[in-house]
């Protein structure tokens, strides 16, 4: 019983400290971003990509039947990345549908699953999101800082932005061999200019 309870609030904490997609799902609607400390994308460029995340958000909270508690939302360079569960294919494409229509948008990138997470899962994925994020901060070669990570039944999410190649690949590769993670998702630009 001990256990259960101090693993329970280590995955909490993580998940407080990342500023965790998987905290938003908890509440209800969930624009999840980067914070500005913590990005190389221009000020203004980060900040516009907040706002958009945060409209598509208030969207599909907006939307009748629409369960939006169980999506992530990060938008990066104008391009909204859309994980998490929905129950239908028709509330995939009309969340899809939805994002598109928002000025700014530039691009949707769909990763929704028909269902919804399980407990068990939700608290699985949140454990692998914070030991991927402590492996990437812990690595010479990668910057956990300039990465937002969110996991969804053991696909990891990268996004945001690396400096060069050799930090994409090796994201890829610390991530690949954490236990649990059963695929990568490479959602990672390049930056534009030098941090």
């Amino acid at each position: 019983m001990k256990y259960s309870v101090v693993m329970l609030a280590m995955m909490l904490a993580a998940m407080m400290q990342q500023g965790c997609v998987a905290m938003a799902l908890l509440g209800g609607g969930a624009a999840a971003t980067v914070s500005a400390s913590q990005d190389r994308r221009p000020v203004g460029e980060h900040f516009d990509d907040v706002k958009l995340a945060t409209v598509i958000d208030i969207r599909l909270i907006a939307e009748k039947e629409m369960p939006s508690r169980w999506i992530s939302i990060e938008v990066v360079k104008g391009v909204a990345y859309l994980t998490g569960y929905l129950p239908s294919q028709n509330h995939i494409d009309r969340a899809i549908a939805i994002t598109r229509s928002i000025k700014g948008v530039s691009g949707v990138h769909s990763e929704l699953q028909i269902g919804e997470p399980a407990v068990v899962d939700f608290f699985t994925d949140s454990f692998i999101t914070a030991k991927v994020k402590a492996k990437l901060l812990d690595d010479p070669i990668v910057s956990g800082l300039t990465m937002h990570i969110s996991t969804v039944g053991g696909r990891v999410y990268l996004q945001g932005v690396v400096s060069n190649e050799i930090q994409r690949v090796r994201a890829r590769q610390l991530v690949i061999g954490i236990n649990g993670v059963t695929a990568v998702v490479d959602l990672l630009s390049m930056a534009t200019t030098n941090p």
